[in-house]
């Protein structure tokens, strides 16, 4: 694919993307002055813009394996059907509770969830800069190397674990904590994704047995 393909496929997802959002958070909301929703929309959309610019310049490759591949096998698809229905309820259900009023959150605390949202994205980031194998979907690839530096010397996976930071703060960030439930399945499903993908590197990328037995943590350091 020409990189200016790819720069237009990939900046027309992220505005329809960007859009999605805005309607999920104000419309549903019913309140376009919703102020913990801009603040969230800043916090979300900026590092997404930066990531998705200074990764299209330095390595479209990478690029392009987060936009364009899909998932083949049927339990992957199915996950990840259940993960994008899953992120999209957590927005709205959180806009409804600002709406409706079912809880609340200090702004303060709503600011804090932001900065964690934006933690969340440095620490995918630094994966980003680090593995330019890191796909959409899991598979193995040709001239693909297990990766131990950065976030990696730490967890096996630290770009779930930053989609996972993110996730944890978005209800707060839009000022509701009757929405972290919708959290758990999510969190969940992240879970399992790590589990299968695990099983799957292990038969088929040479060098990723000896990598799990030197790096313990798959997650969480010291928890799991």
């Amino acid at each position: 694919m020409s990189k200016k393909t790819l720069t237009a496929i990939t900046y027309g997802s992220v505005i329809i993307f960007f859009v999605l959002l805005m309607v999920l958070i104000f419309a549903v909301a019913g309140n376009w002055a919703f102020m913990a929703g801009w603040l969230f929309m800043v916090a979300f959309c900026v590092p997404t813009l930066i990531i998705t610019a200074y990764f299209l310049k330095k390595d479209p490759k990478l690029i392009e394996r987060r936009v364009m591949p899909t998932e083949t096998r049927p339990v992957q698809m199915i996950g990840q059907s259940i993960a994008g229905m899953l992120f999209f309820a957590l927005i709205a259900l959180s806009a409804l509770d600002h709406r409706f009023g079912f809880s609340t959150v200090p702004m303060a605390v709503s600011a804090l969830a932001d900065i964690l949202i934006m933690l969340g994205f440095y620490i995918v980031f630094r994966v980003f800069e680090v593995n330019s194998f890191a796909s959409r979907a899991i598979e193995t690839m040709k001239e693909q190397k297990v990766i131990t530096e950065g976030p990696y010397s730490v967890i096996r996976h630290p770009m779930y674990a930053g989609a996972a930071m993110i996730i944890l703060s978005i209800p707060i960030a839009l000022g509701s904590w009757v929405t972290e439930l919708i959290v758990l399945p999510l969190i969940a499903v992240i879970v399992f994704r790590i589990l299968d993908e695990e099983k799957m590197l292990r038969a088929e990328l040479p060098g990723y047995e000896a990598y799990c037995k030197k790096t313990k943590f798959r997650f969480i350091p010291h928890v799991w």
